[in-house]
């Protein structure tokens, strides 16, 4: 099943109208970004058995990457440099830019979620517990944030694509445009990082709660 989800993230990203009109629309490119570094990675980790992880991470440097801190820190680096207005333009004006802007984002995005899935997770020499997996994630949400929130406030269009592109809405002016990118790459960050979160939430409550029936722990008597 995730591999099925992870194929359709994919085909949204690179073979449906979202590809179609990146160029037009800052906000449908800006679904495109979140679907291969947000959607895809998560799916494909989860589609991996220990065994197969254990398998990649024979790739020299790949299991010094996938630590938390040197996962983080790539992740951050990869979101906030390919937003940056000369990058970004080159990858919407440069063919080979494009195709080496997506497949970062894929590869930060498996470097991301790497300590986060449990197959993958328990070939880390580093295993995350429940609650340093949820400063993970929050920590995971300022790189989405930094970019996401000068969109969404700015009254300048950041990207000079976006502001000679056609309109395919006369209301949607390139202000708009990017407001609107900006609280899209807020919303599905949130969204996935969120659900992972009450996931883990739910999990670390499950082991901590006694089953039914089971017999609490003798506690010492009151001394008198």
């Amino acid at each position: 099943m995730p591999r099925i989800a992870m194929a359709v993230a994919l085909m949204l990203a690179l073979v449906s109208p979202v590809d179609t009109y990146e160029g037009v629309l800052f906000s449908v490119h800006m679904v495109q970004h979140m679907l291969l570094v947000a959607f895809a990675p998560p799916l494909l980790l989860l589609g991996l058995t220990p065994s197969m992880a254990s398998a990649l991470l024979r790739v020299p440097g790949l299991r010094a990457a996938t630590g938390p801190v040197a996962g983080q820190s790539i992740y951050a680096a990869g979101i906030l440099f390919w937003h940056i207005p000369f990058a970004y333009d080159l990858a919407l004006t440069t063919e080979p830019a494009h195709v080496l802007e997506h497949l970062i984002f894929i590869g930060i995005g498996v470097l991301f979620w790497w300590p986060l899935i449990a197959a993958t997770s328990a070939t880390s020499r580093w295993r995350l517990t429940d609650g340093q997996k949820l400063v993970y994630i929050f920590i995971g949400t300022l790189p989405m944030m930094a970019v996401a929130l000068p969109l969404q406030f700015s009254r300048t269009v950041f990207y000079a694509n976006y502001v000679s592109a056609p309109r395919i809405f006369a209301t949607i002016t390139p202000v708009i445009d990017q407001t609107i990118a900006g609280a899209l790459m807020m919303a599905m960050d949130m969204a996935v990082l969120g659900l992972d979160g009450l996931i883990i939430l739910y999990r670390w409550f499950e082991r901590e709660e006694p089953e039914v029936g089971e017999p609490l722990p003798d506690r010492p008597a009151p001394e008198r």
